[in-house]
């Protein structure tokens, strides 16, 4: 018996499975070369064509080191997984610039992909789930993140720190992360805009990051959506749909941020522990912010809320903490859409939007809402992109509209009102009277055309037959 029990100590207790705390020891893991030459080195999975890069097949339990650059690595679907082991990164591009590393899925490394002192590379189009963390930049700058799927990592989502400044982070989709995104120490002047954010203990996270902009995303179901701390100044928070996170926005020792056009929608609480010295609003007629537990209403309209009419904006600020006010809080969800690549289009309105387009010459888009309830919409429309006299059509019955007084020759602010339900709005600008009434001017019509052409044609006939019926020349007689 005694034999027994010195053996189960010996097999439980002296184990190679307890000293390695009952995990698994971690699988060997080799490294892939792109050299400087162009060659690659420790896998046939990898074709190589000119600048491109191209894995032909999975490849596990090993990683890639690139040394050389303007190249694409193109991961064609498949996947690089590594052996768990914390210290190997899936793509090191330590030193690099103009690489691209798109259409691959990363998991099961330390970092997913890493940049150190890497300035202008494109990251496009991937799935970087299960790693630490899932992209990690150091000292890199002027560098494009965009239309990645990030997942699942245990730390951060994607990660800039150490004067990683002007890089674009856009039209990602970041969730179940710890950190969506952090910006870290002298992270500066970056873009944060049209990534979809959900369900991470931190949405974004700047310490110590200044001269960013965030704008256009949407920030649902985390512990805290937008944290500042540690000296965050002078950042831009515009365009952002908070939803239903536990704290909206927290501020730490971070003034001089400016706040607008945001939607707070059903945080328990929207904001925490801001400072005094930021702002909340953009001023009249662009506005603040729409909180749902706003309770003000819209009788006035001006900047000083004292003029006759409606415009989208509370009558009466919104108190947000002592010193914090929101001076015009928005009486529907800001929203903004991109008519052409140069020109947006942004509504103030407490219905759903959706299918907006504008072709070329009105603008369209569908609004729908509880039926029976009252519908507004505030719009503003650069005048670059139409301009005229207005017409405001709900489901092609025109239906009266206002054109606010702010509006100026940048832009046209136009306000109406509609009964909820489905409904499709078109906006164009009025015909002239000869078009609306059918009439063409006389140098458009047909006839008109008509008439010249056969003038010209009679003209050269004309002259055909003169010079024909024209007797010789007659000659003196000798």
């Amino acid at each position: 018996m005694k034999k027994i029990v010195l053996l189960a100590f010996v097999f439980v207790f002296l184990s190679p499975a307890v000293f390695v705390g009952f995990t698994r020891p971690a699988v060997a893991q080799e490294t892939i070369y792109i050299r400087a030459d162009g060659s690659v080195e420790g896998t046939d999975k990898i074709h190589h064509d000119g600048n491109v890069y191209t894995l032909t097949d999975n490849i596990v339990n090993q990683s890639i080191v690139v040394k050389r650059d303007n190249i694409v690595v193109d991961g064609a679907g498949y996947t690089l997984q590594g052996a768990g082991d914390p210290t190997f990164k899936g793509i090191d591009l330590t030193g690099r610039s103009h690489v691209t590393i798109k259409n691959i899925e990363i998991k099961a490394f330390g970092e997913g992909i890493w940049l150190s002192e890497s300035p202008n590379n494109n990251i496009s189009g991937n799935n970087i789930a299960s790693n630490d963390h899932g992209i990690w930049l150091g000292w890199s700058s002027n560098n494009a993140i965009f239309g990645n799927n990030i997942t699942n990592n245990v730390d951060r989502g994607i990660m800039l720190e150490f004067d990683s400044n002007y890089n674009s982070i856009s039209r990602n989709t970041i969730t179940n992360n710890g950190y969506g995104i952090q910006l870290f120490i002298s992270s500066n002047n970056n873009s944060i805009s049209g990534n979809d954010i959900t369900n991470n203990f931190y949405g974004i996270l700047l310490r110590e990051a200044s001269y960013n902009s965030i704008s256009g995303n949407s920030i649902i179901d985390s512990r805290f959506g937008i944290w500042l701390e540690n000296s965050s100044s002078y950042n831009s928070i515009s365009g952002n749909t908070i939803t239903n996170n536990y704290q909206g926005v927290w501020f730490r020792e971070s003034p001089y941020n400016k706040i607008y056009c945001n939607n707070f929608i059903d945080n328990t609480v929207q904001v925490i522990f801001p400072v005094p010295i930021n702002t909340w609003d953009d001023g009249y007629p662009s506005g603040g912010n729409y909180w749902s537990n706003y309770a003000g209403v819209d009788s006035h309209s001006g900047a000083h809320q004292n003029e006759t009419g409606r415009d989208g904006i509370g009558d009466t600020a919104h108190n947000i903490y002592p010193n914090n006010t929101d001076n015009y809080p928005l009486m529907g969800m800001f929203r903004d859409f991109s008519a052409t690549s140069e020109y947006h289009v942004q509504t103030i309105c407490n219905s759903s939007i959706s299918d907006f387009q504008f072709n070329g010459t009105a603008i369209s888009f569908n609004v729908s809402g509880e039926n029976g309830t009252a519908g507004f919409c505030r719009i503003c429309v650069p005048t670059a992109l139409m301009n005229g006299t207005y017409k405001v059509f709900v489901n092609s019955a025109e239906i009266p509209h206002t054109l606010l007084p702010c509006s100026n020759s940048i832009y046209s602010y136009l306000y109406f009102t509609y009964n909820h339900s489905t409904q499709e709005v078109t906006i164009t600008t009025e015909f002239t009277l000869e078009e609306e009434e059918g009439v063409v001017p006389f140098w458009m019509q047909w006839w008109f055309w008509t008439i010249i052409i056969a003038g010209i044609a009679v003209l050269a006939a004309a002259v055909y037959f003169l010079k024909k019926r024209k007797p010789p020349t007659q000659t003196a007689p000798v």
